[in-house]
């Protein structure tokens, strides 16, 4: 179980986001894959990625490997990429990414990516110029963070 404290915190910091999810679905997501003795110490038994109400929480150790997941799955998005960072990640030539997403060949520049390996550094290259709220959050773009019982979190308010 979380302590008093932490439950405090919990609310506290639900009560504070627009969407104001409900504190004790957001403790029942925390807890429903843990026992009351573990969840204090051990990071393992928290969950990787939880929605409450238009909010998504996810661990910070899980958010990337979640995202490349999320992109593999849309081959169509991966190839909407801007040009001039699909051609770096690609090693083509910016005009020959252009020409293919002119022609609207988005799913087969995605198959491309998929197909060379690229997926995990599309990833990358993305998190790290946009940040994570871009592709999370997609009201207004913003991530925060919070720790419950020691786990950290990105928390996507889609309010």
């Amino acid at each position: 179980m979380l302590t008093y404290t932490q439950l405090k915190d919990v609310k506290t910091f639900c009560a504070a986001l627009h969407s104001a999810p409900d504190f004790k679905e957001v403790v029942t997501s925390l807890t429903e894959y843990a026992t009351p003795d573990t969840i204090v110490d051990h990071n393992d038994s928290m969950p990787d990625d939880f929605e409450v109400d238009n909010v998504r929480f996810i661990r910070y150790d899980a958010i990337d490997s979640i995202q490349e997941q999320e992109l593999g799955s849309d081959l169509y998005m991966l190839g909407c990429f801007n040009s001039w960072f699909l051609a770096g990640v690609l090693d083509i030539d910016e005009d020959v990414i252009a020409a293919l997403q002119e022609a609207e060949a988005y799913e087969a520049l995605g198959k491309m990516i998929i197909s060379m390996g690229k997926l995990e550094e599309v990833q990358q290259g993305y998190s790290s110029t946009d940040g994570y709220g871009h592709h999370f959050n997609h009201y207004d773009f913003s991530e925060e963070s919070v720790s419950f019982a020691g786990t950290d979190y990105f928390v996507f308010d889609n309010h």
